[in-house]
């Protein structure tokens, strides 16, 4: 009787694990990104990233949730950012893409403490 439960045990531990690895592994796929120019963005999208302002640099458009995101890098006055659009033109996010200044403001904090040297 007991080895019926490890068995039991065994079977659904691994059928748990088999449908773990394979939703990872179709999401893998459906995240996949594509560089596209401008002109080949829906208009919508198009219409939003311009109206951003600033130099548009890389545009990957990629599926996220089942749903089309246009990704975009933009300098604006001279700071990089990137932008994110859904398909209809909706602005979904625009976040500080300075990954340098990030760093640096790691080491700003510490040098802005007090120093007992």
């Amino acid at each position: 009787m007991l080895r019926k439960h490890w068995r039991l045990t065994g079977v659904v531990v691994f059928a748990g694990l088999a449908l773990c690895l394979g939703a990872l592994a179709s999401r893998q796929v459906t995240e996949k990104e594509t560089l596209v120019s401008i002109d080949r963005v829906p208009l919508a999208v198009r219409a939003t990233l311009l109206g951003q302002g600033g130099a548009i640099g890389e545009i990957e458009m990629q599926t996220e949730n089942g749903q089309t995101v246009y990704e975009a890098d933009i300098a604006m006055n001279g700071q990089p950012f990137e932008v994110k659009v859904a398909a209809d033109g909706s602005l979904i996010s625009k976040e500080s893409d300075d990954e340098d200044n990030e760093e640096d403001g790691d080491d700003d904090e510490e040098a802005d403490g007090d120093d007992e040297d």
